[in-house]
């Protein structure tokens, strides 16, 4: 079956934005195209458009005579995608109502998928079942505009996780996912959204000391 190029480059973005999660990409590496493009055995086009939407993203970045770069994303900036990040949730599970109640079970699965990555420490497991997560509760909020903004911090906070992962008790974090879809099984949505905010005040607390490289 024929792929249009917008397929093919949206492929390509995910498949950069997994490495750059997984740390396969390091910060400041510079990707370039042709290397990717003789990599997949396609164009430069789709590569050069998968790029062009990862820098809208604020994930890589392309300077004159330099190319591009995976952006590093500094302490500062992590911390404030930490802090509005939270805001969001909480408010988004003071919105669900009862939009959740019939996917409690696949939220507990992902929940339980965080802490099984966390006492193996995957942190690439950890941080796709962590992400798969909360986008199931900010998009049960059904709020076009909450989702798109939650969107454009979730991938910056992902793409830098990996330079904090020492820094966070996953497990941790993983059982507050637990708790997190128990308060939202007894339909107390609003002490759900606490529990949202508290556990990325607790990854900020966390990781405030700590500065990537």
């Amino acid at each position: 079956m024929y792929k249009s190029k917008d397929c093919v480059s949206d492929r390509i973005k995910k498949i950069i934005l997994d490495r750059i999660c997984d740390g396969t990409y390091g910060p400041g590496q510079r990707l370039v195209e042709l290397q990717i493009a003789k990599e997949f055995d396609i164009s430069q086009a789709p590569i050069r458009e998968a790029l062009c939407e990862l820098e809208a993203m604020r994930i890589v970045e392309t300077e004159p005579f330099i190319g591009t770069r995976v952006r590093q994303i500094n302490n500062a900036e992590w911390q404030e995608c930490l802090e509005i990040r939270g805001t969001l949730e909480q408010f988004a599970a003071e919105k669900i109502t009862d939009r959740l109640k019939n996917r409690i079970g696949k939220l507990k699965q992902i929940a339980s998928e965080t802490l099984k990555a966390a006492k193996k420490h995957d942190i690439q497991q950890y941080g796709l079942a962590n992400m798969e997560f909360h986008r199931l509760i900010v998009e049960a909020s059904e709020n076009q505009t909450l989702i798109l903004v939650w969107e454009s911090l979730a991938n910056e906070v992902r793409a830098s996780a990996t330079l904090y992962a020492t820094a966070i008790d996953l497990i941790r974090a993983a059982q507050d996912h637990l708790d997190i879809v128990d308060a939202f099984a007894e339909g107390d949505n609003r002490y759900a959204g606490k529990l949202l905010k508290i556990h990325t005040e607790t990854m900020l607390i966390n990781t405030t000391a700590q500065t990537p490289v």
